[in-house]
């Protein structure tokens, strides 16, 4: 065996140096890898990682390379956390930039001079893609697409007209449950809400199973909430994955009450906010908007009332001028039938009058002829005829008086009748005059079921509804 000369350690890794500069020098390439290792000094400003490739099925390392980023690597890493909403991690997919580099004593290590914010963005974007088909090809009865637009068995349930019981899905400490909870109970209308919280952990994709068990324990409360609210503050994007699981997609879809979301996502839509019935941006617009709701209601029910008090008022005048008229037109029939009366009257006086006075001229004649007739007889005979004179004297006396009495009595009994057909006579007995349209019915052939009339008494009217008209026997 020839001997070979043994060269240092240092002589090699120069060579291995040389090489990978004459390599590499000037190039950057992208690379698509997994961050794992992961370490931030912050006081030298460097990230310390490794970048490796799996296999398809995931579970094993085909390439691992150490990497480091700094100066404008260290800026780039903290663009993409501020522009993705992700923290930079162990576990992340990234698209970089990077640079192959070798040193004597650290070895082979890559430098991260950039990374693609949109492929990140992307991958969160194309996996949410993929639960919105899973649940719209899976659950066909509650979930389908109309054009762009997708439509769930929640988003078709009606708002209650008022708001004010409702279950509150949320973190107890967070910040967002709190300006949900200051602006809902300090509304400037005075309305009041009552409150059930189902507090959660509503971060970490991990949580998406708790999260739909609190979704179930107001399902098999039983209460009967106006809407279930699903709030949460703001924070990084990964913060919200466990809003575009699938199965907490599903249960809002389905869940039979109205969801209304507020979670503080303000760049784009999580799945939780498709499937609801009611989404917002943030916990103080979901408070928001159930007030506005509630407001809605009270503005219909205020503008219904002035339009019932108009309306009041308008029926009002016009029952006024019709009962005027009314009283008008009865003020002249009674004058006119108490005129009728009075000349009727003055007629039957004279009547009497003239006919006593012809009877007194009758019979004072007859009393003439038998005076001469008695005067002309004996004493027997006149004393006889002084005796018939007489009783004749006093029928003819008692017939006056009769006769005069039956002229008063009539005349009484006129004046008594013309009373008694007076209008106002006649409604305090029970009956009333019945109008339609302004106009005195007096055929029962012009009124029709459903039709209003105003019914006039002696003290007052009231109007009333047709309901049935049955024909009379001729």
């Amino acid at each position: 065996m020839i001997p070979v000369s043994p060269i240092r350690l240092s002589d090699l890794t120069t060579r291995i140096r040389h090489a990978l500069q004459n390599a590499f020098a000037g190039q950057s390439f992208w690379v698509k890898a997994d961050v794992t290792s992961y370490s931030w000094y912050a006081q030298k400003g460097i990230h310390y990682f490794d970048l490796v490739e799996k296999d398809e099925s995931g579970g094993n390392i085909v390439a691992r390379v150490p990497a480091v980023a700094w100066g404008p690597g260290a800026k780039q890493i903290k663009a993409f956390e501020l522009l993705t909403g992700q923290q930079f991690r162990n576990n992340i997919h990234i698209l970089a930039l990077v640079s192959v580099a070798y040193h004597q004593v650290h070895g082979l290590q890559i430098t991260l001079l950039d990374i693609d914010i949109n492929f990140t963005i992307g991958q969160l974007e194309a996996q949410k893609q993929l639960v919105l088909t899973r649940l719209i090809h899976e659950n066909p009865d509650s979930i389908w697409q109309e054009g762009e637009r997708i439509i769930t068995r929640n988003q078709q349930l009606p708002l209650p007209v008022v708001i004010q019981r409702i279950a509150v899905v949320s973190s107890g400490n967070s910040a967002g449950y709190q300006d949900f909870q200051h602006t809902l109970v300090n509304n400037s209308f005075g309305y009041t809400f009552q409150l059930d919280n189902y507090f959660t952990v509503v971060q970490g994709e991990t949580n998406a199973d708790v999260v739909q068990q609190r979704m179930v324990d107001i399902f098999l409360s039983n209460k009967p909430y106006d809407a279930v609210v699903i709030i949460r503050g703001g924070g990084a994007q990964t913060d919200f994955l466990l809003f575009d699981s699938y199965q907490l997609g599903r249960v809002v879809a389905r869940f039979p009450i109205p969801v209304i979301t507020g979670i503080g996502h303000q760049k784009n839509e999580t799945i939780v906010d498709l499937m609801a019935n009611t989404a917002t941006k943030t916990p103080t617009k979901a408070a928001e908007l159930i007030i506005a709701h509630n407001r809605a209601f009270e503005d219909k029910l205020l503008g219904l009332q002035r339009q019932t008090l108009i309306l009041t008022q308008q029926i009002t005048a016009a029952a006024s001028r019709t009962l005027h008229q009314l009283q008008s037109h009865i003020v002249h029939n009674v004058r006119s039938l108490l005129e009728t009366g009075r000349e009727q009257l003055v007629d039957v006086k004279h009547n009497v009058q003239q006919g006593t006075q012809q009877i007194m001229f009758t019979q004072q004649q007859a009393l003439r002829s038998i005076s001469n007739t008695i005067t002309a007889k004996p004493q027997v005979m006149t004393a006889g005829r002084q005796q018939q004179l007489t009783h004749t004297l006093g029928k003819l006396r008692s017939f006056s008086r009769v006769l005069l009495q039956h002229q008063q009595a009539a005349l009484k009994q006129q004046e008594q009748l013309f009373r008694l057909m007076a209008p106002e006579s006649i409604m305090k007995r029970g009956f009333a005059l019945l109008y339609q349209e302004g106009k005195l019915v007096t055929s029962a052939t012009t009124l029709k079921a459903g039709e209003q009339v105003n019914i006039q008494l002696h003290d007052g009217s009231a109007d009333a509804i047709i309901q049935q008209k049955n024909k009379n026997d001729e």
